[in-house]
């Protein structure tokens, strides 16, 4: 019978952080993810400036989640081979510079091209996340992830709140220009706060790059968490790029503050990645998984009313938050455990297809908006869930036939341990 594979804490990384550094870490990391969702309350505002249409417009939104995903690609597996911390301060720099590009964009195309430019450095949250994850006990991995996912969250959803209130009193440029103001604090506390982060491997950046291939062939528990979270991701965005536009033509008429406000209703449900993470350190994180997707699709359910009724639409994002915020972690914690000397790498693979599903999920649902309306997202998202939980499904019933276990079937304090130096147990 074969044995579980035992792995341990990345010896080429910082010694165990404290948890009020675990926390400034999810700060940072919700701070700087406001880049990419600001753009999202504002949708209209833009629209009715730059005279374009909701289709065109959902491209400044695609392009910040496209160009996120393209730095969790080309940037996140440089963790493993370069200083992260120098990374993530180039990113911020760099964050800032983009920001002040996006403000004065003359028109909708150099708009698209630097809120791209902008997503493709705010790859910072997932740079921390690997951090989070190889400097805590192997017994607190799982909550330590959630710690900083929750911050991520709470990022993308208060920052929706903020850039609503902002654009509606001050125009959709002072949102983008807030942002790059806000990089500098960011920058200066990431600055004092992140140790040096030494590299897990020697390979060069090409074959950095050409090692993620071969990690998601082998890695079947890696690749349903690649699949399952993006499905998720793109029921995440499909909703939220489509609210400012849903209360705008609603019968009520409401405005882009109040599309940013669902943001503080959603983070509500932003404490739900912590709990994931407690749950997928005591469960094993595949439990957790079939649980999100459940209260995913159960959300988008409930959100069928939320044309005439804003009882239903408030229940509906707390809803559908709780469940994406579920899977975020206890997928990432999945993916995780395959490999602890390749944490970069996997985020990069796993956060990649998580935001490329979140791109299309704009951009189909832009289309859907346009032409079914409201009707039109509700079955996007109910059909998704149902894919994700299909892919789900079937893992399972793959991890019954294969010879090897699936690395997380059983609880994580049961699954990784430590050797006294450090070192890969055998």
């Amino acid at each position: 019978m074969s044995s579980l594979p035992v792995v341990s804490i990345n010896p080429h990384v910082p010694a165990v952080a404290s948890r009020g550094k675990i926390i400034m870490m999810a700060i940072i990391a919700g701070a700087v993810i406001t880049n990419i969702y600001c753009t999202q309350p504002i949708l209209p505002l833009i629209a009715s400036s730059l005279r374009v249409d909701l289709t065109a417009v959902d491209l400044v939104a695609s392009a910040a989640l496209l160009g996120f995903a393209s730095g969790l690609a080309f940037l996140l597996p440089m963790g493993d081979r370069f200083d992260r911390r120098k990374l993530v301060l180039g990113q911020i720099a760099l964050a800032f510079g983009f920001a002040l590009a996006a403000a004065f964009a003359p028109g909708i195309w150099p708009l698209i091209a630097a809120s791209f430019g902008l997503g493709v450095v705010s790859c910072v949250p997932q740079q921390l996340v690997p951090f989070a994850a190889v400097m805590s006990p192997p017994a607190e991995r799982g909550r330590s992830v959630g710690t900083v996912a929750s911050g991520i969250m709470i990022g993308i959803l208060l920052g929706r709140t903020i850039s609503g209130v902002i654009g509606a009193a001050y125009g959709w440029r002072a949102v983008y220009g807030v942002e790059a103001a806000f990089m500098i604090p960011v920058w200066i506390a990431a600055a004092s706060l992140l140790p040096q982060g030494l590299p897990s491997t020697n390979l060069s950046y090409g074959r950095l790059l050409a090692s993620l291939w071969p990690l998601a062939r082998d890695h079947r528990p890696l690749r349903e968490s690649m699949m399952v979270q993006a499905l998720l991701w793109a029921c995440f965005n499909a909703f939220w790029v489509n609210l400012a536009a849903l209360l705008a033509n609603g019968p009520r008429h409401l405005g882009s503050a109040w599309a940013g406000a669902f943001g503080i209703i959603g983070a509500a449900g932003a404490l739900a990645a912590s709990i994931g993470g407690r749950a997928s350190d005591r469960r094993g994180p595949r439990n957790i998984i079939a649980t999100s997707i459940g209260i995913v699709t159960l959300g988008y359910m409930l959100l069928i009313g939320a044309e005439v009724s804003l009882t239903a639409l408030v229940i509906g994002v707390i809803v559908l938050d709780i469940g994406v915020q579920l899977g975020l972690v206890s997928n990432q914690t999945r993916a995780f455990a395959v490999d602890p000397k390749a944490q970069g790498r996997i985020n990069s693979l796993y956060m990649t297809a998580t935001f490329f599903g979140g791109a299309l999920g704009v951009t189909v649902s832009g289309w859907l908006m346009t032409r079914f309306g409201w009707t039109g997202i509700v079955t996007f998202g109910v059909v998704l869930g149902l894919i994700a939980f299909a892919i789900h499904w079937m893992g399972g019933l793959r991890a019954t036939d294969d010879s090897s276990p699936d690395v997380d079937v059983l609880p994580e304090e049961n699954r990784l341990s430590s050797s006294p130096n450090g070192s890969e147990a055998s």
